[in-house]
């Protein structure tokens, strides 16, 4: 297999899993419907930085690591599957006002450029939030480590490898996730009730637990048999 072909292989099998609805769409979808469209996009950004980092770490060594210290990615899993509890309770116990708030501020930088500093904080906050969200996802985590050493070809630097297809899925994660935040922050102008977007939110955060408290037993089931 040369250097285009891996390339082009692993475009088609990184753009049909970014295409598959997840974790990472859900994340963009309530953040931007709670919040704002620009937060929801920094969101994005974060998740498909976080795809980057997962695409480099498993060329570099990370699937060696791991197939050789499995309790590696059970402490990955065990921590993706807490940040998860997090996210969950943090939807639930986030005041209506505070999210009110947030579009008002988010309103007034646009119409103030000079104040736009003041939404800086809160668009890292959704970045960070984004990028945790897929560093310990371990959906992606499983992605990776099985699929990139298919792809590493023979004579080219394992770095240089990670990196480049760690783009190419960052380029598509980007596409798919910004243009599913454009939606959702279309469709999030037509439910003005506050009831609605509450519903949504608890709705995000059962499903968030659902999935880190499985994410959790997994990983202590794995220890407990090992």
């Amino acid at each position: 297999m040369t250097y285009a072909q891996a390339l082009l292989g692993f475009a088609l099998v990184a753009g049909s899993m970014a295409l598959l609805p997840g974790l990472d769409m859900m994340m963009v979808v309530n953040e931007t419907i709670n919040t704002t469209r620009r937060r929801g996009i920094a969101a994005a950004c974060g998740i498909s930085f976080g795809v980057l980092v997962w695409a480099v770490a498993a060329a570099v060594g990370l699937a060696a690591i791991i197939n050789a210290l499995p309790v590696a990615y059970d402490a990955i899993r065990l921590l993706g599957g807490l940040y998860l509890l997090y996210l969950a309770v943090s939807l639930v116990r986030k005041p209506k006002d505070e999210r009110k708030a947030e579009q008002s501020q988010e309103r007034a930088s646009q119409l103030a450029p000079t104040e736009a500093s003041d939404s800086r904080f809160p668009i890292v906050s959704s970045f960070v939030r984004g990028f945790l969200t897929d560093l310990f996802n371990p959906k992606i985590g499983v992605f990776y480590i099985a699929v990139i050493p298919q792809f590493l070809v023979p004579g080219v630097d394992h770095l240089q490898m990670g990196v480049s297809l760690g783009l190419i899925h960052f380029v598509e994660s980007m596409t798919v996730l910004i243009t599913l935040a454009c939606m959702a922050a279309f469709f999030a102008g037509r439910l003005k009730s506050g009831r609605s977007r509450r519903i949504l939110s608890l709705v995000s955060a059962g499903i968030m637990a659902i999935l880190g408290g499985v994410t959790i037993t997994e990983a202590v089931r794995s220890r407990l048999t090992a």
